[in-house]
C-alpha cells in the first residue's frame, strides 16, 4: 500500500488514440506541475479520472505508473464537471455570481461522483495512510473519507480563491460543502485573505469555534493553513535556457527589430479578463503616442472549456477586440497585437518569458497565477517588469510588481507606460527581491510544508481548565501549602503577574507585585522563581535585589535565589550561527506586517506582533511558523508561538527544562505551584509531577489544572494564598 494518496479530478495523463492504438499522453496545467514532483518520488498513488475508457494495455500502463482511474460517465461529466463544478462553484469562487447556475440534480451527481472518488481511495489505502485531496471538484471527498478511513490523515488543498462569506453563502448547498471540507485534518489555501474568508464562513454558516486557524470540533481540530503554491524553478528555467530556447529568443529579438515586447499568457477564461486587458492596451496606445509604433503585445490565449457556451462567447469578444485594435493602430506589415490561440511548448514559453520586457498579468480574480512567478524566474540580468493584478493570489508574494486594478482601464494603461520607462536599476532591484522570494517558496517547499502538516500528529485537543475565583482557588490549595515544608513557586511574569503593555519596557513591576514576591520568598524554606522571556539585564534590574530565583529568555539563563547569585547558561545553548539565516526571514515578515518587530536575545530570535493588526498578524504568525519549520528542518533549533510572539530558540532551552534543573539542583519539593499564560508555559506544565498545582491565566485550552481570569486575579489569588494560617504554619 502507498503511504500517500494524491487525489485530483483528472489524472496527469489522458488517452490518445492514434495509428498505433491507445496510448497515455502527459497532461498540462498548474495542478499537474505542482503534484508531479511528489508523485515522481515513487511513494504515492494518484487517484483521478482518465477522461476516457482505458483499454487493457492502457490499464497496465496506469498500474505501472501508480495511477488509479475513477470511472465517470459522459452524462456524469456533464453534470458534475461542466455543471456543478464549473457552472456553480467556479464562477461563485471567482465572484461571478451572475454566471452561476445552481441545480439540485447537478449537485446530486457531484455528491455521487465525490463519494465514488472516496471509495476508490479507501479501496487502495491501508487505513492509516495520508490522503491529499485537491481542488473545488472534490470538496465533499474529505467528509466521505473521514467515515471510510477514520484513522487517515487527510489534507485538502483549494487551488482557486475562497470567496468572502457574503458570496459563499449564496450557494444553496453551502453547509454540505463545508461539512465535506471539515472531514480534512488540514485545509490549505493560497493566501491569508482566502483563509480569513474561510474562517468567517465557517463561523457564520457552521457556528464552529476557531482559534488562530484551528477549527475546534468534537474530539479533533482542523487546521486552516496558508500554503501559497510555488513553481518548479529548475524545470521552468531549464526549459527557458535550452539551446532551442536560445535560438527562439534570437528569432524573437529579430522579429521585434528594436521594439519592446509586452507579453500576456492566460487560459481563455472569463476570470483572466482578456477583454479588459485589450481595452487597457488600446488606451495605452491612444495616450502614449511615442510608444505606439515601438511596442508589440503578444497575447497567448490557451483554449479552455470550449464546450461551455460562455467560454465560446469570450473567444468571440477577444477576436473582435484584437481585430479592432490592430485595424486602428496597425500599419502595413506591422500590427500591435500578436494574438495566439493555442497551447505552446515549455521551450517556446520560456523563450517568450526571456524576451519580454513586460509581463502583463491582469486577471480579475485568480487563485494564484503561476505565470507571474515563471516570468520572474526566467528573467535575464537586465530584468523586465511584472505588471500584476492586485486580485491575483500571487500579488501578496510579488509585491515589487507594478500592481493594477484591471477594472481601472486608465490606471492599467498608465502602469504599462511606467513599466516600459522604468530605469534598469529599479527593474533589477524589484526583480531580485521577487526572485529571492520565489526561490524560498518553490513548489518543493510548498509540498514539503503541506505534507509535513499531514505527517505531524494530530494537535492534542486540550480541555479548558476550570475557571476559579481567586479566593476559591486559594482556599482549595491552602491546606496543601499549610502542610508543606519545602514549597516551590514558579511564576511567569508578563501576562501572568503583570498585564501586557504596548511597550514592553513599560511593564516594570508595581509595588504590589514586589510585595507579593517578597511575601512568597519570606516563607521558610520556600523557593520562588520568576520566569520570563525577558533578557538577564532587565530581570536583574527589576528583581535582583529581592533574592528570588530568576529565569530569563524562556529558560536560556537561570539565577538561583540569593542577591549575589550568578547567571548560569542552559546546557542547551550552542553555536548561534543559525541566527544569520533566520534573522532575514523574521525581518521580511515584520516588513509585511505593520506593527510587528524583531528582537534578538542571546539564545533566541523573536518576532513580536502585539502592536500589529491581530487578524492579519495571527495568520502571518502561522505562516511564519510553517516557513521557519520548513527552512530549519534538521537544525538543532525549534520554533514556538507564544502570546503575540513567534520565537526561534535552541532545542531543549525551555521553561520546562529550567524547572527540571531547579528540582534537580534545589529539590525535592513537597508543594509545587506553577502559573503561566501562554505556549511557553505549557512546557512547564508538561514537566510538572502529577502532585503539582498548575494555573493557566486567561481562557482557552491548557495542560494546567485550573484557570484564573487575569493577572489581577493572579495577584488576588497569591495574596489570599499567602495570608493567614497557611503562611504562618509553613514558615514554622
Amino acid at each position: 500500500m502507498a503511504s500517500l494518496v494524491l487525489v485530483s479530478n483528472r489524472l496527469p495523463v489522458t488517452v490518445r488514440r492514434g495509428k498505433q492504438g491507445a496510448e497515455l499522453v502527459r497532461s498540462s496545467g498548474g495542478l499537474v506541475s505542482a503534484l508531479e514532483p511528489v508523485h515522481a518520488r515513487g511513494e504515492s498513488l494518484w487517484v483521478g479520472n482518465l477522461g476516457g475508457e482505458p483499454t487493457r494495455h492502457v490499464e497496465r500502463e496506469l498500474t505501472a505508473s501508480r495511477y488509479v482511474n475513477v470511472p465517470v460517465s459522459a452524462a456524469e461529466t456533464r453534470d458534475y464537471y461542466l455543471g456543478y463544478s464549473n457552472s456553480a462553484l467556479w464562477p461563485l469562487f471567482h465572484y461571478f455570481q451572475e454566471r452561476c447556475v445552481f441545480s439540485r440534480s447537478q449537485f446530486a451527481t457531484y455528491r455521487r461522483v465525490n463519494e465514488r472518488f472516496a471509495e476508490h481511495v479507501a479501496r487502495h489505502s491501508d487505513g492509516a495512510t495520508r490522503v491529499w485531496v485537491h481542488d473545488y471538484q472534490l470538496m465533499l471527498v474529505p467528509g466521505f473519507l473521514r467515515k471510510l478511513l477514520p484513522a487517515a490523515r487527510i489534507g485538502f488543498f483549494l487551488h482557486t480563491p475562497f470567496p468572502s462569506s457574503e458570496i459563499f453563502r449564496l450557494l444553496p448547498e453551502r453547509e454540505e460543502i463545508l461539512d465535506g471540507l471539515l472531514g480534512a485534518d488540514v485545509i490549505g489555501v493560497h493566501t491569508y485573505d482566502y483563509a480569513r474568508h474561510l474562517v468567517n464562513t465557517l463561523r457564520r454558516v457552521k457556528g464552529v469555534a476557531i482559534r488562530e486557524g484551528l477549527v475546534e470540533l468534537d474530539g479533533r481540530n482542523v487546521q486552516i493553513a496558508t500554503q501559497p503554491v510555488g513553481i518548479d524553478l529548475k524545470k521552468v528555467k531549464g526549459a527557458a535556457y535550452t539551446q532551442a530556447a536560445e535560438s527562439r529568443v534570437n528569432e524573437l529579438r529579430g522579429m521585434l527589430a528594436g521594439r519592446r515586447m509586452i507579453l500576456g499568457v492566460d487560459r481563455l477564461d472569463y476570470t483572466k479578463a482578456l477583454p479588459l486587458k485589450l481595452e487597457a492596451f488600446r488606451k495605452f496606445l491612444e495616450r502614449s503616442t511615442r510608444w505606439r509604433h515601438r511596442v508589440i503585445f503578444i497575447q497567448i490565449a490557451v483554449p479552455s472549456r470550449t464546450e461551455i457556451p460562455s467560454y465560446r462567447h469570450q473567444k468571440e469578444e477577444v477576436d473582435r477586440l484584437v481585430g479592432e485594435i490592430n485595424g486602428a493602430y496597425g500599419t502595413p506589415g506591422r500590427t500591435p497585437i500578436h494574438y495566439v490561440f493555442r497551447s505552446i511548448s515549455p521551450t517556446e514559453l520560456g523563450a517568450l518569458y526571456r524576451a519580454a520586457d513586460v509581463a502583463f498579468v491582469a486577471p480579475v480574480r485568480d487563485g494564484m497565477n503561476l505565470v507571474a512567478k515563471e516570468y520572474v524566474a526566467c528573467q535575464p540580468e537586465d530584468a523586465g517588469v511584472l505588471v500584476l493584478s492586485e486580485f491575483a493570489g500571487a500579488a501578496p508574494e510579488l509585491r515589487e510588481a507594478i500592481r493594477v486594478n484591471p477594472y481601472d482601464i486608465e490606471g492599467t494603461a498608465e502602469a504599462l507606460e511606467k513599466a516600459l520607462e522604468m530605469p534598469v536599476a529599479e527593474r533589477q532591484r524589484r526583480m531580485t527581491a521577487m526572485l529571492r522570494r520565489i526561490e524560498l517558496s518553490d513548489v518543493h517547499a510548498w509540498e514539503r510544508r503541506a505534507l509535513r502538516s499531514l505527517e505531524a500528529p494530530r494537535p492534542a485537543v486540550l480541555g479548558a481548565p476550570a475557571m476559579y475565583e481567586p479566593e476559591a482557588l486559594a482556599d482549595k490549595l491552602r491546606p496543601a501549602l499549610r502542610n508543606s515544608r519545602a514549597p516551590l513557586f514558579m511564576f511567569d511574569y508578563d501576562g501572568t503577574l503583570r498585564e501586557f503593555v504596548a511597550v514592553p519596557s513599560d511593564a516594570r513591576p508595581t509595588a504590589a507585585i514586589m510585595r507579593l514576591l517578597e511575601a512568597a520568598a519570606s516563607m521558610s524554606k520556600a523557593r520562588v522563581f520568576l520566569i520570563s522571556g525577558r533578557d538577564r539585564d532587565s530581570m536583574t534590574s527589576w528583581f535582583g535585589e529581592l533574592g528570588i530565583g530568576l529565569v530569563a529568555e524562556h529558560g536560556a539563563f537561570r539565577r538561583n535565589p540569593g542577591t549575589g547569585a550568578e547567571w548560569v547558561a542552559s546546557p542547551g545553548l550552542a553555536d548561534a550561527r543559525w541566527k544569520d539565516e533566520v534573522r532575514p526571514i523574521l525581518v521580511e515578515y515584520a516588513q509585511r506586517t505593520p506593527g510587528a518587530s524583531v528582537e534578538e536575545k542571546t539564545g533566541s530570535l523573536a518576532w513580536h506582533f502585539r502592536n500589529a493588526e491581530q487578524d492579519l498578524a495571527l495568520w502571518q504568525a502561522r505562516e511564519l511558523n510553517s516557513h521557519l519549520e520548513e527552512y530549519l528542518v534538521g537544525a538543532p533549533i525549534e520554533v514556538m508561538q507564544g502570546a503575540k510572539i513567534v520565537e526561534v530558540r535552541q532545542q531543549g532551552v525551555t521553561k520546562g527544562a529550567a524547572f527540571k534543573a531547579v528540582v534537580e539542583e534545589l529539590g525535592p519539593f513537597d508543594f509545587i505551584l506553577a502559573l503561566g499564560d501562554d505556549t511557553t508555559d505549557e512546557d512547564t506544565f508538561a514537566a510538572l509531577p502529577e502532585s503539582a498545582h498548575s494555573v493557566h491565566v486567561g481562557e482557552g485550552s491548557s495542560r494546567a489544572s485550573a484557570s484564573l481570569a487575569s493577572p489581577a486575579a493572579v495577584r488576588g489569588f497569591i495574596r489570599s494564598l499567602l495570608s493567614g494560617p497557611a503562611a504562618t504554619q509553613a514558615a514554622g
